[in-house]
C-alpha cells in the first residue's frame, strides 16, 4: 500500500478544517461561559442544557489545546527563544486579563455595594489558573523541548511523567492560599485551578505530533478517513467502559466536575480521540460544502486570542451588573451578542495594530 506521507513537508499553510474547528471552539467557549455564569445552580436537567454542556466540553478546550500544539508545528517562528518569550508574555497577559475581568470589576462593585464578599471572590478568581496560564506554560515547555532538541519519544515520555505526577498529587492542597495559587499552575490544588499543566499538556503534545503527520501528508482525504474510522470505533467502547466502571472525567456527564479540569490520563486519551474524530468529521463537512463560505469561522480562528480576551472582559463587567439567573434562550442570545461585540472589537483592534497604534498580542495565531 502506497504511503500517504512524504519525507518532505508537502502540506503547508493554513488548513481550513483546523480553522473551522478553532472557530467553532471559540463559539462553544463563549456559549459555555455564558451558561456557567448566568444559569441557575444546580443546572436544570433538560435537553438544551445537556447539549450546551456537551458543546462546552469535548469540542471546546481539548480541541483548542490540541490545535495549540498543531500551531507550534505550523508556525514560522519556533525558536526556543521566541517560544520562551511567548510563554512569559502569555503568562503576563493571563494575569492582566484576570485583573481586568475579575479584580477590577469586583472592586468597583464592592465600592458601590459595600459587600466584601464580592471583593474576596474577585481576588480568588484573580488567583485562579485559567487556559491562558496553561498556554503560557505550554510555550515554555516547548521552548525547552526545542532547546534540548527532544525527539518525539522523549516528549511523549515527559507527558507520561507529568501525568504520573498529576495522578500522585491528585488534588492535594498545600494548606496555604498563595502556595496553592502557584502550585495550581501544575496540579489541581484547589477548585479554582481549571487548567493545571500536568492534566492538560497531553493535548498540545498530541497536537504537536498530529501536526507533524499533517504537514507531511500528501493525501489528506485518506488520512482523515483512517482517523475517522479508528476514532469512531475507539470512542464507543471507551465511553461505555467509562460508564460501566464509573471512570469519571467530566466531559459527558455533569459539567465543571473537577474530574474534567483535573483529568487523568484516561480522560486525556478519550478526549484526544474525540478531538481527532471531530477534526476529521469537519474535514469531510467542509470539503463536501465547496460552495459554502467559512470566512467568518476563519476570521474567528485567526483572531481567536483577541476575541477570547475581549469576551472575558465583557463577561467580567456583566457579572457585576446581571444579578438574576437567565433562561437558556437568554443565555444563548447573550452569548451571541458577546461574540459579535468581541469580534467587532477584535477586528478594530487589529486594524489599529496594523497601523502601529497598539501593543501586540504575543499569543496570537501561528
Amino acid at each position: 500500500m502506497e504511503s500517504i506521507f512524504s519525507p518532505q513537508k508537502v502540506n503547508l499553510g493554513r488548513q481550513l478544517e483546523l480553522d473551522v474547528a478553532r472557530g467553532l471552539a471559540i463559539v462553544f467557549m463563549v456559549l459555555i461561559h455564558s451558561f456557567e455564569l448566568f444559569m441557575e445552580h444546580p443546572f436544570p436537567n433538560t435537553a438544551s442544557t445537556h447539549i450546551i454542556r456537551f458543546l462546552g466540553s469535548p469540542p471546546a478546550a481539548p480541541v483548542f489545546m490540541l490545535l495549540l500544539g498543531v500551531g507550534i508545528v505550523y508556525s514560522k517562528r519556533t525558536s526556543a527563544a521566541f517560544l520562551f518569550n511567548r510563554g512569559i508574555m502569555t503568562l503576563i497577559l493571563a494575569y492582566a486579563l484576570a485583573l481586568s475581568r475579575d479584580l477590577i470589576p469586583s472592586y468597583v462593585a464592592y465600592l458601590i455595594k459595600g459587600d466584601e464578599e464580592i471583593l474576596i471572590d474577585g481576588f480568588l478568581e484573580f488567583l485562579g489558573v485559567d487556559i491562558l496560564q496553561f498556554a503560557g506554560l505550554t510555550f515554555l515547555f516547548f521552548a525547552l523541548v526545542i532547546k534540548l532538541k527532544f525527539e518525539i519519544w522523549q516528549i511523549v515520555s515527559c507527558v507520561f511523567v507529568f501525568s504520573t505526577f498529576g495522578a500522585i498529587l491528585g488534588e492535594k492542597s498545600t494548606g496555604n492560599l498563595g502556595l496553592d495559587a502557584f502550585a495550581g499552575l501544575f496540579w489541581g490544588t484547589w477548585d479554582r485551578t481549571w487548567f493545571p499543566f500536568f492534566s492538560w499538556i497531553f493535548f498540545p503534545v498530541a497536537g504537536y505530533i498530529f501536526g507533524h503527520f499533517l504537514m507531511h501528508c500528501k493525501n489528506k482525504t485518506e488520512m482523515y478517513k483512517r482517523i475517522f474510522i479508528v476514532s469512531s470505533v475507539s470512542l464507543v467502547p471507551l465511553v461505555i467502559l467509562s460508564y460501566d466502571y464509573r471512570i469519571e472525567f467530566g466531559a459527558f456527564g455533569d459539567l465543571f466536575l473537577q474530574q474534567y479540569y483535573h483529568q487523568d490520563l484516561f480522560g486525556n486519551i478519550i478526549l484526544t480521540i474525540f478531538s481527532l474524530f471531530w477534526i476529521s468529521l469537519l474535514y469531510f463537512i467542509v470539503t463536501s460544502l465547496k460552495n459554502c463560505s467559512f470566512h467568518t469561522l476563519q476570521r474567528w480562528s485567526k483572531n481567536v486570542n483577541q476575541i477570547y480576551v475581549t469576551h472575558w472582559i465583557i463577561y467580567g463587567i456583566l457579572c457585576q451588573i446581571i444579578e438574576n439567573t437567565l433562561s437558556v434562550l437568554e443565555i444563548v442570545v447573550l452569548a451571541a451578542v458577546v461574540l459579535i461585540v468581541s469580534d467587532l472589537i477584535a477586528t478594530q483592534y487589529l486594524k489599529f495594530k496594523s497601523k502601529g497604534y497598539s501593543f501586540r498580542f504575543v499569543i496570537g495565531k501561528s
